[in-house]
């Protein structure tokens, strides 16, 4: 077991992430699990992990194999969607081609390749302590103003207000890097449309 900051960042780091993916299912189509699909590809934004410093999540999207031009290899179409990220304000951690094969109930093994991209968030990006600081010492001096969703386990004001944060934090950072993939996705096919 974890220390209590990891127990809770992380409890709101899935809640958040949760809420992110079915958001995302509600805006375009629906997969299975917490996966959503647009124009054929398929996205999935991978748990939460605590790493001392804040909190890092995978998200990944599917590579469009069918749709790739003659002799196109996929490898390509990951170092295109690579290229657009990379040059992003946030930068992913790692960047990653990965091959799933799964079975389905009629026996047969699906093998799919995906474009992973994982994403660190340190404390200071998803909070800020002078700003706690200051909200506390408000919200002390005027208690009528305190609209905060309290959780079990929390017993200061001061962590509520954080966790608060990066709730909001991580669920608008998370969506900006989501719509960079879906971004870039739609670039990069759009320039083997033209190859075609």
């Amino acid at each position: 077991m974890g220390s209590l900051q990891e127990q809770l960042f992380t409890k709101i780091a899935s809640q958040t992430l949760v809420s992110l993916s079915k958001d995302l299912q509600k805006k375009y189509e629906p997969k299975k699990g917490d996966r959503f699909n647009y124009r054929a590809i398929t996205y999935e934004i991978g748990p939460p992990k605590f790493t001392g410093q804040g909190i890092s999540f995978e998200i990944s999207s599917k590579i469009p194999e069918s749709e790739l031009p003659d002799g196109y290899k996929k490898e390509n179409f990951f170092k295109e969607i690579k290229k657009i990220c990379v040059k992003s304000k946030k930068k992913p951690l790692s960047s990653d081609m990965e091959n799933i094969v799964r079975e389905t109930k009629e026996q047969e093994r699906k093998e799919r390749d995906y474009v992973k991209l994982t994403y660190e968030y340190i404390n200071s990006e998803l909070y800020s302590d002078k700003e706690i600081m200051l909200e506390v010492k408000e919200l002390s001096k005027n208690p009528e103003k305190q609209k905060i969703d309290f959780m079990p386990g929390v017993n200061t004001l001061a962590a509520h207000l954080i966790l608060a944060k990066v709730q909001r934090n991580l669920y608008d950072f998370a969506l900006e890097n989501v719509n960079l993939l879906v971004s870039a996705n739609t670039a990069v096919r759009a320039e083997l449309k033209k190859k075609k």
